[in-house]
């Protein structure tokens, strides 16, 4: 009996990745070894044992070009979901640049190496906006005009970069003479089992998200895309197995990825899932957005001001306000027609999954009545 094929998934441990791993490890086809890379892997809580693929755990740096050498070697697929989030500015630009963009430009190098020939990018909306300007998207696909040259994060700008060597690299011949296929996903405002980044932030500066209701900083009318993780991990498999048997399809393709999810305020879309688990936002707008906007500034002025002497990051900043309220909605079309996505998990399936997976955390990190 051949061999079966072997994956490698970067940041396997993370939100996404740690899905993505799962879905292999139950829905792959012809699978003989998924290769976990992650800066901190923890142990795998599956019984992969019992479907016959081995999953191995891999300390990497994505950065580390011996390192990930090694990890390509013998491999036929990467998935490389690892990057650096960054919304507010904790992380140096430059940190942000060598790890999402020269991480990613390290990963297609030791491809062409190592003989790889599927890559799959986990690129984001942001790759593509909003912009500082604050122009809307409504139902849009991949093939909607938007000028992108002013994006109003730096990691927006990374995820750009990165996916455009992406895309680049498609067609490259590698050294053992076969042909390098990539693609690039960009899933949108991802909930769902698993520690989301909303819920580390209130942890970290010491918030309790079950003391609600919270105000909104984003208008009530703004709409976006969300997606349950499941899904978005589902059409990293889908990607690589269209890579594998029709690249045609899909090399050289970026994708937006959504499900049925509904589209309107994302914060709306969170009480919906989370107010039985007590997490519940207000529909009206914590202060006026113009205020909001002039304490962003003053804040952004102080921070510059304190930088020679002190890091301080504000939590509320131009940047986000413009993020948050910019109506930017996507379809899953392209998807559904390349690549045969359709959402593996229904709306209600995506809300239960994720209302339980919180019930756990809530009992976990405020059972003693405090955050840890």
């Amino acid at each position: 009996m051949p061999a079966g094929l072997t994956y490698v998934v970067t940041g396997g441990c993370g939100f996404v990745g740690s899905h993505i791993v799962d879905l292999l490890v139950q829905r792959g086809r012809n699978i003989s070894e998924i290769r976990v890379v992650d800066t901190q892997p923890r142990t795998y809580g599956k019984s992969p044992e019992k479907t016959g693929v081995k999953v191995k755990l891999i300390r990497g740096d994505v950065t580390n070009m011996a390192q990930m050498t090694e990890v390509c070697a013998g491999a036929d697929v990467v998935i490389h979901t690892a990057a650096l989030i960054d919304v507010y500015g904790f992380v140096s630009d430059v940190t942000l640049w060598d790890v999402n963009v020269k991480g990613t430009e390290t990963l297609l190098q030791c491809c062409v190496n190592e003989d790889v020939t599927c890559f799959v990018y986990t690129s984001s909306r942001e790759a593509v906006g909003p912009k500082q300007r604050g122009d809307p998207v409504e139902d849009g696909d991949e093939s909607t005009p938007y000028d992108s040259s002013s994006p109003v994060l730096f990691y927006s700008r990374t995820k750009a970069a990165a996916e455009s060597a992406v895309l680049r690299w498609n067609g490259r011949r590698t050294n053992g003479g076969k042909t390098l296929h990539t693609c690039a996903l960009r899933p949108s405002g991802i909930y769902g089992d698993g520690e989301m980044a909303t819920f580390k932030i209130w942890r970290e500066i010491g918030l309790n998200p079950f003391a609600g209701p919270h105000r909104l900083i984003s208008h009530p009318k703004v709409k976006c895309s969300c997606a349950y993780v499941g899904n978005v991990a589902w059409a990293h498999l889908l990607a690589a197995q269209t890579l594998l048997t029709s690249p045609s399809n899909a090399g050289g393709e970026a994708f937006f990825i959504a499900d049925d999810t509904p589209v309107g305020n994302e914060m709306a879309t969170y009480s919906n899932i989370f107010a039985p688990v007590g997490i519940r936002w207000d529909d009206s707008l914590v202060l006026p957005l113009w205020v909001l906007y002039f304490i962003a500034y003053i804040l952004a002025f102080l921070r510059f001001l304190l930088k020679p002497f002190y890091n301080f990051v504000p939590r509320l900043t131009p940047a986000v306000l413009t993020l948050v309220n910019t109506t930017f909605c996507v379809n899953y079309k392209k998807a559904a027609r390349l690549l045969g996505y359709k959402p593996l998990f229904t709306w209600e399936e995506s809300k239960r999954k994720t209302r339980e997976a919180l019930m756990e955390w809530k009992a976990r990190e405020f059972s003693s009545g405090h955050t840890k």
